[in-house]
């Protein structure tokens, strides 16, 4: 492996590192991609304060959704914003998809954000819905930061903070991937730069100075018919990006066109193909002949969304569980694995590469399905021709182990996870 592509695949380990050393303590495999629980929980409660379009302070509120019944001490949590062309909609509009995580183990939000007043203000512009776009922006930054707060103060919610994702459907979806895409890397045009500012930069200025204090960085972003303003954001250290789109989507275009009469966007098509040359891991259900709704609710597109819903739950659990560094050491410390398997997660058909350690000459790959049965065994594996076929194997998560062919025989240390797309 070059140096380079060893300082992507290290580098892509940051987003579920951030915060915590350990593993989350609810997985077992099955819990956050299947469903664990009957019932739901829903509490809502302010989560910060802000300015209006107006000038008003508003304190903004959220639904929450937690499994009924559940004693995990850490939750994996995703926030996420409802649809509307940033000036209709509620945050009762995500509750299915709340409803439908929550089931399987996370603590899924919906949230208020600020929309445009169009009754006070007139039917924006561009530059209005812009603004407003960044607004939502900045809510679902604070919203993020809420979450950490908690977790550090009252511990309501018991929070991950390791594992923190945000998503949306439509204006909610673009909220989400300017949140994740846009940082301080990306050239902005002067009008918004003008508007970021405006609205207290990359941070925002939602939230109190306490909630100011924690970070809003996150895991892994879920874009539901959402667009991006530029795809050229979309960058090599980028985190995973799951989306779903319609081919005619005639809302927010699947590849690039004004999306809702309002503003310029580059849709789902465009974006995961920039992910993708970028060596950031994307997945996109591409819903041919579906329009900006009727995927998510019309039973012709049904076999399409549970796809797309399966594939997005494997890769949080996958970024909530895989143990991608090994032991902890004394002090908290992480350490790197003996040997690393990359890319992960990987598209079906394409090989994962292993990177072995110098001590080892030639070795066996064992591969498993998470459920511990074995599907693939690779022998005689030699360092500088290190690599694992995935064209026989289906998507979903397996389990690598490593056999050592010299005279000592036995494992080689460590288990890694891999995702097969």
């Amino acid at each position: 492996m070059t140096t380079f592509r060893l300082f992507l695949f290290l580098f892509a380990l940051i987003p579920a590192l951030l915060f915590a050393q350990t593993q989350n303590p609810g997985c077992d495999g099955f819990r956050y991609k299947q469903d664990q629980f009957q019932t739901v929980k829903k509490t809502t409660l302010p989560y910060a304060t802000a300015t209006s379009h107006t000038g008003q302070p508003i304190t903004l509120s959220m639904d929450v959704y937690e499994p009924d019944g559940d004693t995990c001490s850490k939750r994996p949590v995703i926030v996420m914003e409802h649809g509307g062309s940033f000036i209709f909609g509620n945050k009762s509009d995500m509750a299915k998809w709340c409803q439908l995580l929550a089931r399987q183990g996370y603590v899924a939000v919906s949230i208020q954000y600020r929309l445009y007043p169009v009754f006070q203000l007139g039917f924006p512009d561009s530059i209005d819905i812009m603004d407003t776009a960044i607004k939502a922006v900045g809510d679902m930054k604070a919203a993020v930061r809420f979450f950490r707060e908690d977790a550090a103060t009252a511990n309501l919610f018991r929070a991950d903070t390791a594992n923190i994702f945000i998503g949306g459907y439509s204006a909610g979806a673009v909220a989400a991937l300017h949140m994740a895409f846009l940082d301080d890397t990306d050239v902005l045009p002067a009008f918004l730069q003008t508007i970021l500012t405006a609205n207290g930069g990359l941070n925002g200025n939602t939230g109190s100075a306490a909630n100011q204090s924690y970070s809003s960085a996150i895991g892994a972003v879920i874009n539901m018919s959402g667009g991006l303003y530029r795809r050229a954001w979309i960058d090599a250290d980028d985190v995973p990006m799951a989306s779903i789109h319609g081919t005619a989507d005639a809302t927010v275009p699947f590849e690039a066109g004004l999306a809702a009469n309002l503003a310029y966007l580059e849709g789902s098509g465009l974006l995961h193909a920039q992910a993708l040359s970028e060596g950031t891991w994307s997945y996109l259900q591409k819903v041919p002949g579906g329009g900006h709704s009727d995927i998510y609710d019309q039973p012709q597109f049904a076999a399409q969304l549970d796809s797309f819903w399966t594939q997005s739950t494997i890769l949080l659990e996958y970024l909530t569980c895989a143990d991608l560094v090994g032991s902890n050491q004394p002090g908290g410390s992480p350490a790197l694995p003996a040997w690393l398997a990359y890319p992960n997660p990987v598209e079906r058909g394409q090989p994962v590469s292993l990177k072995l350690p110098e001590s080892e000459k030639s070795i066996t790959a064992l591969i498993y399905t998470i459920s511990g049965r074995e599907v693939l065994r690779i022998e005689n594996i030699q360092p500088d021709a290190a690599s694992i076929p995935t064209t026989g194997l289906t998507p979903g998560v397996y389990v690598i182990r490593l056999l050592d062919n010299s005279g000592g025989g036995g494992y080689v240390p460590g288990v890694v996870r891999f995702v097969v797309n």
